[in-house]
C-alpha cells in the first residue's frame, strides 16, 4: 500500500511537472487511479488539476463531489454536483446524483433529530439508510458511532468511529470522539477502583489503551491495579509504559521503583526513583525511598544523605526520620535516635511504627515508664502488632520491678502474632523462670 502511494504521488508531481502536456482527461484518469488505491488526497489533487485546465469538465465535478461526501462536506458535494448539472444539463445520471444528495441530508437532519429526541434505534437507522448508500460517507459512519456512544454501547461506538478513520484519517469528530469514549471508559475503570472491583477496572483500563494508547494516565492506572491483583510483572510493565509515553511523569518513575523495589530489583528501582528526584529535585518520597533501600543493604551512609534530602525536600514528611532512628539504634546512638522519633512522631502522630521504635529504645535505656506509655500508643493505632505487645511487656516486667501479670497478658498476646511468637515464649519463659537467666 505505501509502495503504490509512493508511485501515485511520483505519478502525480510528474504530471503535475508535465501538466502543460496533459488534458484533463489524462488527470482525470489518474485521478480514478488514485482512488482506487484509496489515495484520496491524491485523488483530490488531480480532479482540481484538471479542472484549472477546463474549468467545465463534469466528470471531474462529480468525483470532486463523491469525495466531498467523504469528507462530510455537504455544501460543497451540493456545488460540486451544481457546476456538473450546469455544465452537462442533459445528463440524467448528474440530476439522479443531485436527487439521491437531497435525500441523504434528509436522513441526515432526520437521524440528528432523532438522536436529540432520544429515539436512538431510529436514528441508527436513519444513518444506516445513509450508509448503505455512500460507505465511504464518514460523517454518516461517524453518527452511527454517535448513536452508540448515546446508548452507551461503547465498544460498537468505538467500532465505528474507527471505520470513519479508516475512510478518512483526518476526520476530526471521529478522533474526537475515540477520544471522549477513551475518556468515559477511563472514568469507568476508576469507578470500578474506587469500589475496588480490580478485575472490571482491569477490563476497562486495557479498553481505553486500545482506543487510545497515548493515554499515560490509563498505563498508570493499569500499574496500579496489577499492584492490587498482585501481579508485579503486568505493574511493572504498565508503569514503564506510562514513563516511556511521558517521560517526565515523576509518579510513574516513583511507582515504577516501588514495584521493582517489591520484585527484588534494588538496582532498577534505584535508577526509577534517581530518574523521578532528576524530573522533581523535591520529590521527597523518592529521596526516602533510595535512602531506604540503601538502609536495608547496610549501606548506611548512603541511606543518611538521601533521608537528608528527602527532609531537606519537605520537612514535614516523618518517614526519613525514622529511617534515621533506625541507623542511630544500630549504632547504639540512643539518644540521637529518640531525637529522630520524637520528631517523626510529631509531624506524624498515626505513625505506629514510630512509636513502636521509641518503646524499643526506652526499654533498651530501662525506661520503663516511656516505653509502656509508647507501646500503647503504638498498640492504639495498631492492635494487632506483636513486636509492640512485646515492647509492652517488657516494659510491664521492667527486668522484674514491675507487673509481673501485666506482663504475661501482654507476651500472650504477642504470641499471637506467628513472626513473633518464639521470641515472645522465651521472654514468658524468663519471666516464670527467672533462676534459668541468671548469670
Amino acid at each position: 500500500m505505501k509502495t503504490t502511494k509512493l508511485l501515485l504521488m511520483s505519478l502525480l508531481l510528474i504530471g503535475l511537472s508535465f501538466a502543460d502536456n496533459m488534458g484533463p482527461d489524462d488527470l482525470y484518469a489518474k485521478g480514478l487511479e488514485a482512488l482506487e488505491s484509496s489515495d484520496w488526497d491524491s485523488a483530490e489533487n488531480l480532479f482540481k488539476s484538471s479542472l484549472d485546465l477546463d474549468a467545465g469538465f463534469a466528470p471531474a465535478m462529480i468525483q470532486l463531489a463523491k469525495i466531498s461526501v467523504r469528507n462530510g462536506d455537504m455544501d460543497q458535494t451540493k456545488n460540486y454536483i451544481r457546476q456538473a448539472i450546469e455544465a452537462d444539463p442533459e445528463n440524467e445520471e448528474y440530476r439522479n446524483e443531485y436527487d439521491q444528495l437531497n435525500e441523504i441530508n434528509k436522513f441526515m437532519s432526520q437521524g440528528a433529530r432523532e438522536i436529540d429526541a432520544g429515539e436512538f434505534e431510529n436514528a441508527f437507522t436513519s444513518f444506516s439508510q445513509v450508509y448503505e448508500k455512500y460507505p465511504y460517507m464518514t460523517e454518516a459512519i461517524y453518527s452511527l458511532g454517535v448513536v452508540k456512544m448515546r446508548e452507551g454501547d461503547f465498544d460498537a461506538a468505538i467500532e465505528y468511529f474507527n471505520k470513519a478513520l479508516i475512510v478518512n484519517k483526518n476526520h476530526e469528530k471521529a478522533q474526537k470522539a475515540l477520544k471522549s469514549v477513551a475518556g468515559n471508559m477511563f472514568n469507568e475503570g476508576n469507578n470500578f477502583y474506587r469500589r475496588r472491583d480490580y478485575n472490571n477496572a482491569l477490563k476497562y483500563y486495557k479498553k481505553v489503551i486500545e482506543i487510545d494508547n497515548s493515554l499515560y494516565q490509563a498505563y498508570f492506572k493499569l500499574g496500579q491495579v496489577e499492584t492490587r491483583l498482585k501481579n508485579k510483572r503486568g505493574a511493572i510493565k504498565a508503569f514503564a509504559k506510562s514513563v516511556e509515553v511521558k517521560p517526565d511523569f515523576y509518579q510513574g518513575w516513583y511507582m515504577l521503583g516501588v514495584t521493582k523495589r517489591s520484585d527484588g530489583d534494588d538496582q532498577g528501582s534505584l535508577k526509577a526513583f534517581q530518574k523521578a528526584t532528576d524530573i522533581n529535585p523535591n520529590y521527597a518520597k523518592a529521596y526516602y525511598a533510595m535512602g531506604d533501600i540503601y538502609y536495608r543493604t547496610n549501606n548506611f551512609e548512603k541511606a543518611k544523605s538521601y533521608c537528608q534530602l528527602a527532609i531537606q525536600a519537605d520537612g514535614s514528611y516523618a518517614k526519613p526520620y525514622i529511617t534515621l532512628a533506625n541507623i542511630n539504634i544500630d549504632n547504639k546512638e540512643y539518644d540521637e535516635a529518640l531525637v529522630n522519633l520524637d520528631l517523626a512522631t510529631t509531624l506524624n502522630r498515626k505513625d505506629s511504627k514510630a512509636w513502636l521504635k521509641i518503646a524499643q529504645v526506652q526499654n533498651i535505656l530501662k525506661n520503663c515508664e516511656e516505653a509502656k506509655r509508647a507501646a500503647r500508643k503504638s498498640l492504639d493505632l495498631s492492635n494487632k502488632s506483636g513486636e509492640a505487645w512485646v515492647e509492652l511487656g517488657v516494659a510491664e516486667y521492667c527486668g522484674g520491678s514491675g507487673n509481673k501479670t501485666a506482663a504475661l497478658n501482654a507476651l500472650e498476646k504477642a504470641r499471637g502474632d506467628r513472626i513473633w511468637k518464639t521470641y515472645a515464649e522465651h521472654e514468658i519463659d524468663k519471666i516464670r523462670n527467672p533462676h534459668r537467666y541468671q548469670n
